[in-house]
């Protein structure tokens, strides 16, 4: 007979089979997946198995964090150790990137302590350790390198304006040529799809995409006309990465400029997409409700990017005005939007000081952010955790910060992480990972170079690592640090060890 307090007894995980167990811990997240690993011998053995890893870094590839290889199958030949260390380069990045130093060996530390007891003895100032210098620049690592092969088009020198951009996932490269959009193939070297644009006589000067599904993009184009009627209007199409079937979803008038290029940038995520002009103000748009609005800028920068559910944004302390904040709206908080229209300008214009922030949702910042100069993305250990890397007033130092999604609700919790320092002739990053390694240069240094994630507050040397590109836009993967640019005539993605 069993005794009546077992029958009451509440079940444990340590309770259930394996089996059941195991599909468990395969739909956590990963940090959930190694804190319930941490509660018992027993959950740490089953969390560490190949099954359990196979199944997290498939997920996290599907969501476009990891890059795929020529065969989609290739992470079932990994041992438990390799996928973790996929998961581990997405947040340090390439092994050949992280600093490197010259650490004094045990006897010299030990020899270096003596003598700094007797020199207090005899009451004279301990000796410093010497001077670390940092390894001197060598070449990125390089553990693979794909040449594709499109008509490259343009005149003379001009190809360095055919920006690409690796889509997540690894497999697809978009890449505008000379004001043509076109996706390619990453392992099959094969042409997947050319932009039309549904106005004549036009040309692409930005874009920008994200991977909803394994092989189905969302695609913002920034475009412009030229003489004699000069327009600038923005495109979203639908695209089917495995057929090359599009579908053009939108059509937008943007406000007219006489520049060259009205845009500075533009980004996309979710059913929102943010279309940065060159006079500082800032086009929002949700695609999936044909609706718009048009943010100004209101004596103070403005600096927005784009996560899943939130814009985070820089703006005034409302208490002081000469302070500022980095803050989270979720999108569900604009509420101006406009109907969308394909022939005129946006008429519904609002400021930052619009947007809904509670106090809560916003942390202090030494200064304003420097314009393009904010980057925003998911953690790939847990959903609702973002990290965010910007540039402080022009300086050399680089802060990261994480804002975390409340368990209820659209509040989030803020927190600094670090800072890092750039050399003092840094010019101006172009690029940065998750890991925050930056894609930059210096004016005293031709080219590009690789700057490893190092404190701001640490006194110690640093590598930065020559690229082997001299093209205007190199685009840098933040997860796996890949790299991709084009010549004038061909397309390159590196990879790196």
């Amino acid at each position: 007979m069993v005794p009546p307090e077992s029958t009451n007894r509440k079940l444990g995980l340590q309770d259930l089979v394996e089996d059941v167990l195991i599909l468990i811990l395969t739909e956590c997240d990963v940090a959930d997946a190694v804190a319930l690993s941490a509660t018992s011998k027993f959950l740490h053995n089953l969390a560490f198995t190949t099954t359990v890893w196979y199944h997290l870094v498939t997920k996290l590839a599907h969501r476009g964090f990891i890059d795929s290889g020529p065969d989609d199958g290739f992470l079932k030949d990994l041992s438990t150790n390799q996928l973790i260390d996929l998961v581990k380069r997405t947040l340090r990045g390439p092994r050949s990137w992280s600093e490197t130093y010259l650490e004094p060996s045990a006897t010299e530390k030990t020899i270096r302590r003596a003598a700094n007891l007797f020199r207090r003895f005899v009451r004279k100032p301990p000796l410093q350790p010497p001077l670390q210098f940092p390894l001197a620049s060598v070449p990125l690592v390089e553990s693979r390198r794909i040449i594709l092969h499109p008509e490259i088009t343009g005149l003379g020198i001009l190809y360095w304006q055919n920006k690409s951009i690796l889509l997540p996932g690894g497999k697809f490269v978009l890449f505008n040529n000379a004001g043509r959009l076109e996706c390619w193939s990453v392992f099959e070297d094969r042409f997947v799809w050319k932009h039309n644009p549904s106005v004549d006589n036009a040309s692409v000067l930005e874009f920008s995409a994200e991977l909803v599904e394994d092989d189905q993009a969302v695609i913002l184009t920034c475009q412009r006309t030229w003489a004699p009627s000069r327009k600038n209007f923005v495109e979203i199409w639908t695209l089917d990465l495995k057929t090359g079937a599009s579908n053009l979803e939108l059509v937008s008038r943007v406000p007219d400029s006489n520049s060259y290029s009205p845009y500075n940038d533009c980004a996309l995520c979710g059913e929102i997409a943010a279309v940065f002009m060159l006079s500082d103000d800032v086009l929002l748009i949700n695609w999936r409700t044909n609706s718009r609005v048009m943010v100004l800028d209101d004596r103070s920068p403005i600096t927005i990017t784009l996560v899943p559910g939130y814009l985070v944004l820089s703006m005034p302390d409302s208490r002081t005005g000469s302070e500022y904040r980095l803050a989270v709206s979720p999108y569900g908080s604009i509420t101006s939007w406009e109907p969308n229209d394909a022939q005129e300008e946006p008429s519904t214009r609002i400021t930052v000081a619009n947007f809904s922030v509670d106090g809560r949702d916003s942390i202090a910042l030494p200064g304003y952010i420097t314009r393009r100069c904010l980057w925003a993305s998911e953690s790939p250990l847990q959903r609702g955790r973002f990290k965010v890397w910007l540039q402080v007033n022009h300086s050399t130092t680089l802060r990261s910060y994480e804002f975390v999604k409340q368990d209820t609700g659209t509040g989030v919790s803020w927190r600094f992480l670090s800072s890092i320092l750039m050399p003092d002739n840094f010019d101006h990053p172009k690029g940065i990972t998750f890991s925050g390694h930056v894609l930059g240069s210096c004016t005293s240094h031709f080219g590009l170079e690789v700057f490893p994630p190092v404190p701001a507050n640490k006194n110690s040397p640093r590598r930065t690592v020559d690229s082997l590109t001299r093209s205007d836009y190199v685009y840098l993967s933040p997860f796996s640090g890949t790299l991709t640019y084009s010549t004038e005539k061909e397309l390159v993605v590196v990879y790196y060890d």
